[in-house]
């Protein structure tokens, strides 16, 4: 198949259509709130997915090396591992999959940056109250992170927890390398791409929308009361022994609110992505490789005990946005395999 017909087709195929349609809805909210596009947030997502990229090659380098010659006895190792890559440079199918998958992403991601910037925009902060007494009724008149006082005032331990919150990044990063690399276009690549752009712009935009919400971070300086001040209290102090990265964070995102700092630097707690998005990992990874989809749904209760006690979300939030998550890539799922199904039967008729 000719290379130009052959990525038409991949386009096609591809989530390319969620990418425009987001980017075209965010240039409509654009003219609307006057929240312009901003290319940094581009350009930090470039960077970033230009270091998982690195660390994955270097991981797998080192990996295979050590296989063929510790393992395999290769006499030539490296000229071994070096043989496969000119094929994958040159697989059609893989590339255009590839190129596509990452354009698409790339637009996706300049047109979220708009609308999240947005959302304080259309709709004030209005359910951090309640929120936070849904949050006391629920956890049997306690806010949900005072049951983790022991790991809040542990600087070490919190510190590691906050590592795992910024480790989520580069994971779903390296996750939308993988799946943007694979051959072929399957129902599963189809559902995590579709499912992965859903959650973030049904849930990170329209539900974001509805129930806007800074979260406990931003509690007292909204002038909403002090009973989370301890909370960050807390985190300051220890952060004086191991560095708290999400109290330096929650400073630039409220700066960028005040227009203070430049950017769309977007502020929205309900529901919490970073534990949606941990969902989708383990969904997908459990589809995919069960002893990583274990290990996706441990670091999944880790990014919900963090997104609490970093005071980054309600814990309401991050119920709301595994619940999503959960609904999401099912949907999606139903279909990504009816489309397979009717490919499958116009491909082999009965």
């Amino acid at each position: 198949m000719p290379a130009t017909l052959l990525f038409i087709t991949t386009l096609r195929r591809h989530v390319a259509i969620v990418a425009i349609l987001t980017f075209g809805g965010a240039m409509l909210v654009s003219d609307t709130t006057k929240n312009r596009l901003d290319m940094d947030g581009v350009a930090i997502f470039a960077e970033y997915l230009g270091i998982a990229i690195w660390c994955l090659a270097s991981l797998y380098a080192i990996y295979r090396l050590a296989w063929l010659a510790i393992v395999a006895r290769d006499p030539s190792p490296f000229k071994t591992f070096l043989k496969p890559y000119k094929g994958f440079l040159l697989d059609g199918p893989r590339m255009a999959n590839f190129a596509v998958a990452l354009a698409a992403i790339f637009v996706f991601v300049a047109g979220f940056g708009v609308l999240k910037g947005a959302i304080a925009l259309l709709n004030p902060f209005r359910w951090d109250v309640t929120f936070a007494d849904i949050d006391r009724w629920l956890h049997f008149g306690r806010l949900p992170h005072e049951y983790f006082w022991w790991l809040i005032e542990w600087p070490a331990a919190i510190f590691f927890v906050n590592l795992c919150y910024n480790l989520w990044y580069f994971i779903m990063i390296g996750t939308i390398f993988i799946v943007a690399a694979a051959r072929e276009d399957t129902p599963l690549r189809q559902q995590y791409l579709i499912s992965f752009m859903s959650i973030w712009l049904v849930a990170g935009f329209f539900v974001a929308t509805i129930f806007s919400s800074a979260g406990p971070c931003f509690f007292e300086d909204l002038g909403l009361g002090y009973r989370y001040k301890p909370l960050m209290d807390a985190l300051e102090h220890s952060s004086e022994a191991w560095p708290i990265w999400a109290l330096k964070t929650q400073d630039m995102l409220w700066e960028g609110y005040k227009h203070q700092r430049a950017g769309s630097l977007g502020i929205s707690a309900f529901p919490s992505l970073h534990v949606a998005t941990s969902v989708l990992f383990a969904l997908y990874y459990s589809e995919r490789w069960k002893i990583v989809g274990i290990l996706m749904w441990i670091f999944a209760a880790i990014i919900m005990v963090g997104s609490v006690v970093l005071g980054w979300h309600y814990a309401i939030d991050g119920y709301a946005g595994a619940a999503l998550s959960w609904s999401i890539w099912h949907l999606v799922g139903l279909h990504t395999q009816r489309k397979a199904i009717a490919v499958e039967a116009i491909v082999q008729p009965a």
